[in-house]
């Protein structure tokens, strides 16, 4: 989540970020409307409370002097009551100005083209691509020829885009998930198993949250959600250490 101060001082910057990202820049003038309103309503308030500590003096000595106080005691009534109505609408403005402030994106840096997937270029290069003298098969048409992935069985249970792995299959990927963090952990890695459901602070703590939030799946009964990817409690594991 970018800085209140910054946003402020770098509208204009903002504003074309927002647009590079196909989101709406009238965010940015949703966040400048807030701000403003709610340094406004904090600069009332403060005069209010030095007009009511003002007050409170003069009640004092008024006392003092033996002369009645009832009329200041009045008006230091209004004027506690006027800052009790700002201090509320404060909290207001500064719920909408955060619900704002979290949906405006990242700063993209120089480099990242703007675009979509075909605007990519590549950085750089490693290797030589391989040369058959046949045509190559996708993976899945050879899994299925293998019998060691089932993409009717995955659609069957789950839907379009799902898949089984049987026998071999499966066992590849279990013997690939324990190379790779076996390789990880020789290098000095923690491995960790973390939980796959987490609390909307939590979500709110990486960004998933409020902009993701219709892409992903709630369990609204405990307000719990299922993780896109491990970086999710990983950093909320962090913060703050």
């Amino acid at each position: 989540m970018l800085d209140l101060k910054y946003i402020r001082d770098n509208s204009d910057r903002i504003r074309e970020s927002v647009a590079a990202k196909n989101t709406p820049t009238a965010l940015v003038d949703d966040f400048l409307k807030h701000d403003t309103r709610r340094r406004v309503i904090i600069a009332e308030v403060e005069s209010l409370k030095h007009e009511r500590n003002q007050l409170s003096q003069r009640i004092a000595d008024e006392k003092k002097a033996g002369r009645d106080v009832a009329d200041i005691i009045a008006q230091g009534r209004g004027v506690s009551d006027k800052a009790q109505a700002l201090d509320a609408e404060l909290r207001e403005v500064e719920d909408a100005l955060q619900q704002v402030q979290l949906r405006i994106p990242n700063i993209p840096h120089s480099s990242v083209p703007i675009g979509d997937e075909t605007h990519n270029r590549d950085m750089r290069a490693w290797g030589e691509l391989p040369r058959f003298n046949f045509k190559p098969l996708p993976h899945w048409e050879i899994g299925q020829k293998l019998g060691i992935y089932d993409g009717e069985a995955g659609t069957n249970v789950s839907g379009s885009g799902f898949f089984v792995l049987r026998g071999d299959g499966a066992r590849l990927q279990r013997a690939l998930i324990n190379f790779m963090l076996d390789r990880h952990a020789k290098h000095g890695y923690i491995e960790h198993r973390l939980p796959y459901l987490v609390s909307s602070k939590t979500m709110l703590g990486t960004g998933q949250l409020p902009k993701l939030a219709d892409d992903m799946y709630h369990i609204e009964a405990d307000d719990m959600w299922l993780i896109p990817t491990a970086e999710v409690p990983l950093t909320n594991l962090e913060a703050g250490s």
